[in-house]
C-alpha cells in the first residue's frame, strides 16, 4: 500500500479539562448570592416633586414647611406663607423613636391647625445633617406622608 500524503497518525480528540476549579468558583458564588440575598429589601415612598409640578402653579394661599434636623434628635419646624416663615417650632426628644413621636404630634396638632384653622401643605422640605441616619429621615418622610403631606423634597446639608 501506498502512504497517503497528509494521513499522518491521527490525534485522540478528548481533551481533559480539570472542572474542579471552575465548580468550586460556582458553588462560591451561588453561596455568596444566598447569603447576601437576606439583606436585600426593596421598598418605595411615594412622593411627589416639589418644584416643576402642577401643584406650584396653584394661585391658592399656599403654605411651605421646612423640616430642618439640628441632630438625630433635634429639628426645626419652619412654617411658611408666600415664602415667608410665619411659625417656627423646634422638636427635641431623647431617642430617635420618641422624636418621629414628638414630631407627628407637632405636625397633627401646631401645624396642621395654624390660627386654630385647618390648613394645608402644599410642599414640605427636609434637611437633613450628616449626624442623621437614613433610616430617621425615611421616617421623617413617612410621617409627613401620614399627614397628606405628597409634596416632599429632601435638600442636602452640604457642610453640616
Amino acid at each position: 500500500m501506498k502512504n497517503k500524503i497528509g494521513l499522518g497518525k491521527k490525534k485522540e480528540l478528548n481533551a481533559d479539562l480539570n472542572l474542579t476549579p471552575f465548580i468550586d468558583l460556582l458553588s462560591t458564588c451561588v453561596c455568596f448570592l444566598l447569603i447576601t440575598a437576606v439583606w436585600i429589601e426593596i421598598g418605595a415612598v411615594e412622593i411627589k416633586q416639589t418644584k416643576g409640578t402642577e401643584a406650584a402653579a396653584s394661585k391658592k394661599i399656599s403654605y411651605d414647611l421646612d423640616v430642618v434636623y439640628k441632630g438625630p434628635t433635634q429639628a426645626s419646624l419652619n412654617l411658611k406663607r408666600n415664602g415667608k416663615r410665619v411659625r417656627s417650632l423646634a422638636v427635641k426628644s431623647e431617642s430617635e423613636t420618641s422624636f418621629q413621636v414628638e414630631l407627628q404630634k407637632l405636625i397633627e396638632t401646631k401645624i396642621l391647625f395654624y390660627k386654630n384653622k385647618a390648613i394645608e401643605i402644599a410642599t414640605a422640605t427636609v434637611t437633613p445633617r450628616s449626624s442623621v441616619d437614613y433610616g430617621n429621615l425615611v421616617q421623617t418622610l413617612d410621617t409627613l406622608r401620614k399627614n397628606n403631606i405628597i409634596n416632599i423634597g429632601v435638600l442636602s446639608a452640604s457642610g453640616r
